[in-house]
């Protein structure tokens, strides 16, 4: 079947040149400056490649997901780019006025709109098939992720204890992330939970155990995951040293994964709104994540001749 026409479409160095244009770079500036130069001034703001913001872009435009679907347009573009700068940069809105020179309203509005499209992308690009790595013993790793929110009320105390991130030392909510061992993908995303809910229990009770559990599969974790033994495999002294390896590669690679998301100051710094947003927020970063992983870079190898057998077993 054909794909739905392209409205608008844009070349990496058109969607460079116009998101610098509208960072206030003049086309003078822009023109003198390397290609390097040009584009790592680009992520500094956007904080994606043009390359990767030109398929995001292009796939808003052909996505047969409605609430994610944009016609495409000189004007679908700028929100788009503001959309992407409220999430690297987390300006507040009298900065985001200042910028480009629309009301408090209108501009919360479009960049709110974008990230919320972006967030729909999910359906398109995070997905776990019912037959992946089938017959595979481990098929991902998985970590909780905290981020830093405003104090939520309590009826008795200035703080809410669920609501504790021992990693902030502040309030905070959680997502749940498995990355798969083999491919750069994000195979599962849930959440958010209250901070102070632990690790485990998360795991046990919110779907993703229940899903190992239904593939015949496990995943990797740390010690906060210990007690499910069968499909959460952690650290064990009796693991050989390949295995060992293996484990630490491994979550060392989930945490470069958790460091892109972390990339944008929206998810790094005290979030400002409500839980819905934060819901918004997280999930478009970790989609734009998804698209970096695929068309920009790479998560690195993590597989050693001495767990292969392992890790394709059945044990």
């Amino acid at each position: 079947m054909d794909e739905p026409p392209i409205n608008h479409l844009v070349t990496p160095s058109e969607m460079m040149e116009y998101g610098l244009a509208l960072k206030g770079y003049s086309e003078r500036r822009i023109k003198r400056a390397k290609g390097k130069t040009n584009v790592f001034r680009f992520k500094h703001h956007f904080g994606v490649s043009p390359c990767t913001a030109v398929w995001v872009y292009t796939d808003m435009q052909i996505t047969n997901i409605a609430g994610a679907k944009i016609k495409g347009g000189i004007l679908d573009l700028k929100y788009f780019l503001i959309g992407l700068y409220y999430l690297r940069k987390y300006p507040t809105e009298e900065e985001l006025t200042s910028q480009f020179d629309y009301s408090n309203y209108w501009v919360r509005e479009k960049a709110w709109g974008t990230i919320e499209k972006i967030q729909l992308l999910k359906h398109q690009v995070i997905v776990w098939e019912d037959d992946y790595q089938q017959g595979k013993r481990w098929v991902m790793t998985v970590d909780g992720i905290h981020c830093w929110i405003n104090e939520p009320s309590h009826k008795e105390w200035s703080q809410d204890p669920k609501y504790y991130s021992h990693k902030y030392n502040k309030a905070g909510l959680d997502y749940e992330l498995g990355i798969s061992l083999v491919d750069n993908r994000l195979l599962w995303m849930r959440g958010p939970f209250p901070a102070g809910t632990n690790d485990i229990t998360i795991f046990r009770e919110k779907g993703l155990l229940d899903e190992l559990k239904k593939r015949k599969q496990s995943a990797i974790g740390d010690r906060g995951y210990n007690g499910e033994p069968k499909h959460m495999s952690t650290y064990n002294a009796h693991d050989n040293a390949g295995v060992r390896l293996f484990k630490s590669r491994a979550l060392k690679r989930h945490e470069n994964f958790n460091s892109l998301l972390k990339q944008n100051k929206i998810l790094d710094t005290r979030f400002r709104h409500n839980e819905d947003r934060f819901a918004s927020a997280f999930e478009a970063c970790c989609v734009l994540a998804q698209y970096r992983i695929t068309r920009e870079m790479s998560l690195y190898d993590i597989l050693i001749e001495d767990v292969v057998d392992t890790y394709e077993g059945d044990k």
